[in-house]
């Protein structure tokens, strides 16, 4: 992939630019991290989607992964042949799957979760202070990027147009 010197850019393109890089590096990062755990990301993070609550339907976590339900019901089918999680029929509509953490997959993202906190703690180590300018300015910039999308989207559309961070918060 051949990159273009980001002092070619305006400081909005060099910011984008860098961000996308970014991105990239933080998702092969996660897929190198989740697979010593024997995960790929989007399994992590459907342990992690579920970890929150007692329950989700398939169509629920579809969602929260951004997926439509024929991934969710593959990730779900090897989360389950695992033993990381168990699917049931819901009580009030028994058409609808809702999927809940075993007891060996709440402890396997507990293990995995804390082990990510503490790799994402040390690759980001910094000052303090300079680390909560960023953040602000980042989230200003989301903040920007979300009103944008609202904008130009359906309404039905918008619930989709700001994807939950990695810690479960958009």
């Amino acid at each position: 992939m051949k990159t273009t010197p980001l002092a070619s850019h305006g400081p909005e393109q060099q910011l984008y630019l860098l961000l996308t890089n970014l991105f990239y590096l933080l998702d092969d990062t996660d897929r190198q991290f989740f697979g010593e755990f024997g995960l790929n990301t989007r399994q992590f993070w459907a342990l992690h989607h579920l970890s929150e609550t007692d329950s989700l339907s398939m169509i629920e976590l579809s969602r929260l992964l951004f997926t439509d339900k024929s991934n969710v019901t593959a990730i779900t089918d090897r989360l389950e042949a695992a033993g990381l999680l168990k699917r049931h029929p819901d009580a009030r509509d028994r058409r609808v799957v809702l999927l809940a953490l075993t007891p060996a997959g709440r402890q396997l993202h507990a293990q995995v979760f804390a082990a990510h906190e503490e790799r994402i703690r040390t690759l980001v180590d910094g000052d303090r202070a300079a680390l909560q300018h960023v953040l602000q300015v980042l989230e200003s910039i989301r903040d920007r990027f979300e009103q944008n999308l609202r904008a130009h989207t359906s309404p039905e559309s918008a619930s989709h147009s700001a994807p939950a961070g990695k810690d479960g918060k958009s």
